[in-house]
This record gives structure tokens, sequence and C-alpha cells, in this order.
């Protein structure tokens, strides 16, 4: 379908799913969960340091998907698109995820500190 086969067709796999999930290996080393993330991120302090994780995570595992598709081009002498394929697709998501958790602990978040400020809240 690619037009990869053979050992080279299975070494494009391999660095398509390792690139792919080195994503997830670089958001786990530095960053909680998405629900934990979306728990405890309260306001655009708590946000703007969960992103300065996000971005931490994405350059890590962009330079281990960039250094494989460098070291498949020189050995090879052929452009290597699948460690970067492997970490787009997974960056993507992973990025999408994270926003959405940090929006939503703001919002929750922030809204229930608020109550708790003023004397509202049920503690």
């Amino acid at each position: 379908m690619l037009g990869v086969g053979g050992a080279v067709g299975v070494g494009a796999a391999l660095l398509f799913i390792g690139a792919g999930t080195n994503v997830y290996d670089a958001f786990s080393a530095v960053m909680s969960s998405p629900w934990s993330t979306a728990k405890f991120t309260a306001d655009s302090e708590d946000a703007a340091k969960a992103r300065k994780y996000v971005r931490h995570a994405v350059i890590i595992s962009w330079i281990y998907a960039l250094g494989g598709a460098l070291i498949v081009s020189k050995s090879s002498g052929k452009l290597a698109l699948f460690p970067v394929a492997g970490a787009a697709i997974v960056t993507v998501y992973m990025v999408w995820l994270y926003r959405d958790a940090i929006n939503t602990g703001v919002s929750e978040n922030g809204s229930a500190m608020r109550k708790v400020d003023s004397g509202n809240g049920d503690s």
C-alpha cells in the first residue's frame, strides 16, 4: 500500500510505532495525566505551568522523532517520514487532550475556588 515491503516495511512500521509511543512516554515523564491536569489546574498561573510542560513533552519527543528520521535518511539515502508521521499523529492528539484538560480545569476549578473564596463553597 505504501510501497514499503520486507525488512524495510518492518523497520518503517517500528519507526512509526516507536515515534508515536515516544510521544506518550515524553508526556508521561513531564506531565501529570490529563485527568490530574483537569482536576488540579485552577487558574491562569496553573494553566501556564501546564502549557510549559506540554511544550517540553513535544520538544523532547520531536527531537527523538527527527533524530530517528535523520539517522535513517543518512544510512539509507532516503527521506524517512515514518517516525515523523508517527510522532505527528500522537502529538496532535496529546496537545488537543491536554489543552482540553487545562481549559476544563481552569473553567471548573476556577469557579469552584471563587465560591470557596467568597464563602459560598461546601467546605
